[in-house]
């Protein structure tokens, strides 16, 4: 099982550059999340090898997932073919973060032990983790 994770890296003069970590194993998954943790790292797009593509002819895969670590959070959006996309149920106190690829919301964010764990049952399913309770950002916090 593999995850091809990518995401830009930000100088202070306002480049960037490309970083990228196929990921194999937990020691992978531990050296992603601190990679993640830079202030300086994007949110990374996750790409599961082991997934089919959703559009073959135009290359297109049949899932989205962004992960992005900020102020002690890990930060996790799914949505594949079937489902729309969600945000793991996470800690009240996480503030969400925004970015162009993605904008992750107030309450979602993850002690980044569990967020680590998360992606390694990513790593390990290839489906989304039911580890976690999800939420479409459109029905807010369970019971609501």
């Amino acid at each position: 099982m593999t995850i091809d994770a990518r995401w830009a890296v930000f100088a202070e003069d306002g480049s960037e550059r490309g970083a990228q970590l196929l990921v194999e194993d937990r020691d992978q998954v531990r050296e992603l999340v601190e990679l993640l943790a830079d202030p300086a790292a994007d949110v990374a797009r996750l790409i599961h090898r082991e997934r089919p593509l959703w559009d073959v002819e135009r290359g297109f895969f049949d899932h989205d997932v962004y992960a992005t670590v900020r102020d002690g959070f890990g930060y996790l959006s799914y949505q594949d073919a079937k489902r729309d996309k969600a945000y793991p149920e996470g800690d009240p106190a996480s503030e969400g973060c925004e970015f162009d690829d993605d904008d992750f919301p107030p309450g979602a964010g993850l002690p980044v032990e569990k967020f680590t764990e998360i992606l390694v049952e990513f790593l390990r399913t290839a489906d989304r983790p039911a580890s976690v309770t999800w939420r479409e950002l459109s029905t807010g916090p369970a019971g609501e």
